[in-house]
C-alpha cells in the first residue's frame, strides 16, 4: 500500500472534536458508504448518489487539516499527495463516539492509515481518567482505496449560477416545522414568495399546510428571475438538517432553476454542503 496518513489532534477545542462526531453521525443516516478525500490542506467527506451518472453529490463537507491536527503527514501517489478512500460512516461515528461534547477527558486523537488484513483507518483516542490515569481506545475501520482512474467521479461539485440565494436566520425553527411536516406526507415544496420570503408547503389528502418564514432574507437574485420552487423528499431533508446542532455561523439556501436546492452551512472551521434534486409530481 503506497499511501501514508498520520494525524495527531491535541489542540482543537471540545466543540471542534464533537463536531466531527456530529458530521459522521449525519452521514451515517444518509448512506452506508461515504468517500473521504485527503490532501495536505483539507479533508473532504462526501456522499454520492451511486445510481446517477455522472455521480451526483448529495453531501459534501470540507475540514481544514491545520485547524484540527497539530501534526499531519500524508503521502499519496499524486503530485498533490491526495488519497481517496471509501469507508462505512456508521463505523466512523462509533469510533468517534468518545468525542461527545459532554466528555471533557479527551487528551488527543490519532488517525493513521494502516495495512492490516485489509487496509484500515486506525483511530486512537487517548483519555485521562478522573484519577489522572491514561486510557486509550483503538478502532480499525476497513477502507477501500479508490483507484486514480475513478477520482474524477469524486471531484468538487461545480459552482453553479444560482437563480436565488436566501440567508436562513431561523434554521432551527425550519427544522422543527419540517419534522412536523414529515408526519403529513413524503414530499415538501420549498419556494420563494413574491415578497422574497421562504415558504414551505406540504399537501395531504385532507389538508394543505403552508409556513412562511418572515426573517429569511434574499441575498442574491438573478435579474428577471421568476418563481423558484422545488419539491423534495421531506424525510431526507430532515436527516440533512440534523446537522443544525453544529451551530453554523451562517446558513444559505441556493435555488438552481427549479431543479435543485443547495444548503451551504458555514461553520467556524469547516463548511457543509448538501444538495437535493427536485422530485416530479
Amino acid at each position: 500500500m503506497n499511501h501514508e496518513v498520520q494525524g495527531k489532534d491535541d489542540r482543537s477545542s471540545e466543540h471542534e472534536k464533537s463536531s466531527c462526531l456530529v458530521i459522521a453521525s449525519t452521514i451515517s443516516k444518509l448512506a452506508k458508504r461515504c468517500v473521504l478525500r485527503m490532501n495536505t490542506v483539507h479533508f473532504s467527506l462526501m456522499v454520492c448518489d451511486e445510481n446517477s451518472s455522472p455521480k451526483q453529490i448529495l453531501f459534501w463537507c470540507i475540514l481544514k487539516t491545520a485547524q484540527f491536527f497539530s501534526d499531519f503527514i500524508i503521502k499519496g501517489i499524486s503530485d498533490e499527495n491526495e488519497i481517496f478512500l471509501e469507508l462505512p460512516p456508521d463505523m466512523l461515528a462509533t469510533s468517534l463516539s468518545a468525542l461527545k461534547s459532554t466528555n471533557s477527558n479527551v487528551r488527543c486523537v490519532k488517525i493513521r492509515l494502516t495495512d492490516k488484513t485489509t487496509p484500515c483507518m486506525t483511530i486512537e483516542i487517548e483519555l485521562t481518567t478522573e484519577y489522572g490515569m491514561k486510557r486509550s481506545y483503538v478502532h480499525d475501520i476497513p477502507v477501500n482505496l479508490i483507484p486514480v482512474t475513478s477520482w474524477s467521479d469524486y471531484s468538487d461539485p461545480p459552482v453553479k449560477d444560482y437563480s436565488v440565494s436566501v440567508e436562513l436566520c431561523q434554521f432551527k425553527k425550519i427544522k422543527m416545522v419540517l419534522e412536523r411536516f414529515k408526519k403529513l406526507g413524503p414530499y415538501v415544496s420549498i419556494s420563494i414568495t413574491p415578497d422574497d420570503l421562504l415558504c414551505t408547503t406540504i399537501s395531504a389528502s385532507t389538508v394543505t399546510v403552508t409556513t412562511i418564514f418572515q426573517n429569511s432574507r434574499v441575498c442574491y437574485k438573478k435579474e428577471n428571475e421568476g418563481e423558484q420552487k422545488v419539491r423534495v423528499d421531506v424525510k431526507r431533508l430532515c436527516q440533512l438538517l440534523s446537522c443544525e446542532q453544529l451551530m453554523p455561523r451562517q446558513t444559505t439556501l441556493h435555488f438552481f432553476e427549479n431543479k435543485m436546492i443547495h444548503f451551504d452551512l458555514n461553520c467556524d472551521n469547516f463548511n457543509l454542503h448538501f444538495y437535493l434534486l427536485t422530485v416530479e409530481e
